[in-house]
């Protein structure tokens, strides 16, 4: 029976829109997957060598075990952002002779191998065979490898317990979103070593190979765990199917003040809140946010300016970068009706602006803790804010009338690039380069709090002439209004 519905889920994917796509862009992500995949093998074969000229004193091996721990945690946290849940349209099947457990089971394997699965052995291996195989044997080796093998998919099953949880339970992933963020800041803080701790454990691995029972037991017990989860939610009500819902939503009667506008802004609202699509772009902004301690834990970032500048302007603007990109696709499905409302273009323009610029403070506000690495960090966040609202806001809402691809908006965004096109690439040229280029004049005459000036003096402008810049957008909207509503009814 798995054979049959391997079969099943080949033919469904071969027959699909995504994979009748055009030879250019699947030679184009063909050359990226080799790409990179070739960046990670160089990477595996010489990071024994960077290892030894970073840590003269320490053996490769247990300099590459101390980083462990930190990759598991980044992982988890980055295949909660980017993974799907393992979907398996199973309702054509619950009324067929089929043992359920079966399909159960089909669901669970055939998420193993995905690309967060596999794309670290890559890393993995050659590391083995270059540092790990000559010290300690063969033997032992591929017991260290297996380890991580059973690790990285126990962060599998972990994660697709906790999304699923997400919805019928979201205090449980709160309290995994805690322990992982406690850990990481307990050893920010020095209370505890997570590289210590990485080095005791896979170097017991290594004098101890029978330890290796340990990441088995625990495989067993995630799989365990979303075994019956699925088991006892198997049925068409549950979210385990994808299904057209019902929402009712709240009324938001205190929009109704602004008029129009407001009511623009609720429906918006309502939309994020009820689809899969824009609900992740929100949830990938909120991770954004500890964007900024990559850069301002390093000391080297914090001498310069130019790179605060890009991770002040990114942070602070990350809500509106990821949804703004796709205004107005996001209301692709049901354009042609707001077309036949009587909604002028600048009021639909207005309602955008007016949902980037809260979104915007809140971030800015919620990134008040950096100022802990000193007051450059706040200074030059607080004029990324401000040119964010008055500037790249603008950027945003001219670009926006590019955008004619149309979206489903019950898929998730993890490898998603429906809706994904030039023009997106290019919008981010001017929104990170320009501030950059108003600073770069007055860090050239040592100058360099002047270009900071400038550059939320830039942004002031833009808020003080917002009216005129956005019936400019409005009009430019306007005039694109019908190429846009063809675009959307191309599915």
């Amino acid at each position: 029976m798995l054979g049959t519905l391997l079969s099943l889920q080949w033919k469904q994917s071969r027959r699909s829109p995504a994979y009748q796509k055009s030879l250019v862009v699947k030679i184009i992500l063909g050359f990226f997957i080799v790409y990179f995949a070739l960046i990670f093998i160089a990477l595996g074969f010489f990071s024994h060598k960077l290892l030894t000229e970073i840590y003269p004193d320490q053996s490769p091996v247990v300099s590459f075990n101390s980083f462990l721990l930190f990759y598991f945690l980044i992982d988890l946290v980055s295949r909660f952002m980017l993974q799907d849940l393992p979907v398996l349209a199973i309702q054509p099947f619950l009324h067929l002779p089929l043992k359920r457990n079966k399909l159960v089971h089909f669901v669970l394997l055939r998420s193993i191998p995905s690309v967060f699965n596999l794309l670290m052995l890559l890393v993995f291996v050659p590391f083995m065979l270059r540092a790990v195989v000559p010290v300690h044997g063969t033997g032992i080796a591929l017991v260290w490898l297996a380890a991580l093998l059973l690790l990285t998919f126990i962060n599998n099953f972990i994660l697709i317990y906790f999304k699923r949880q997400l919805t019928s339970n979201p205090k449980l992933t709160l309290i995994l979103a805690l322990v992982v963020g406690g850990l990481i800041l307990l050893d920010y803080l020095q209370l505890l070593s997570l590289r210590q701790a990485s080095v005791a454990a896979f170097d017991a691995l290594l004098q101890q190979p029978w330890l290796l029972f340990v990441p088995v037991l625990g495989l067993a017990g995630t799989y365990l765990l979303n075994y019956r989860f699925l088991m006892q939610h198997l049925y068409p009500e549950e979210i385990f199917i994808k299904k057209v819902a019902t929402v009712e939503g709240n009324d938001m009667a205190f929009l109704n003040r602004f008029g129009d506008t407001g009511k623009l802004i609720a429906l918006e609202l309502k939309l994020i809140w009820r689809h899969k699509r824009p609900k992740s772009m929100v949830m990938i902004s909120a991770f954004l946010l500890f964007y900024g301690l990559i850069f301002y834990t390093n000391k080297v970032y914090l001498e310069g300016w130019g790179m605060l500048i890009f991770v002040g302007i990114f942070v602070t603007g990350s809500p509106m970068f990821n949804y703004g990109q796709f205004v107005p696709a996001w209301q692709s499905a049901h354009y042609d009706a707001l077309l036949t409302r009587p909604i002028t273009t600048y009021q639909y323009v207005k309602a955008k602006y007016l949902m980037f610029v809260p979104s915007i403070l809140l971030v800015t506000v919620l990134t008040l803790p950096y100022a802990l690495f000193g007051s450059k960090v706040l200074l030059i966040n607080l004029a990324s804010c401000l040119f964010n609202i008055g500037v790249n806001s603008i950027v945003v809402l001219y670009f926006a009338a590019l955008n004619k691809d149309r979206l489903d908006l019950s898929n998730g965004s993890a490898f998603n690039w429906q809706g994904v096109g030039a023009s997106r690439f290019v919008m981010m040229l001017p929104m990170v380069l320009g501030p950059i280029a108003i600073f770069l004049p007055f860090s050239l005459m040592d100058i360099p709090q002047w270009g900071i000036f400038a550059i939320a003096l830039s942004g002031a402008l833009g808020i003080v002439f917002h009216r005129q810049l956005l019936s400019m957008m409005a009009k430019r909207l306007q005039d694109r209004k019908y190429t846009l509503a063809a675009g959307f009814r191309q599915h």
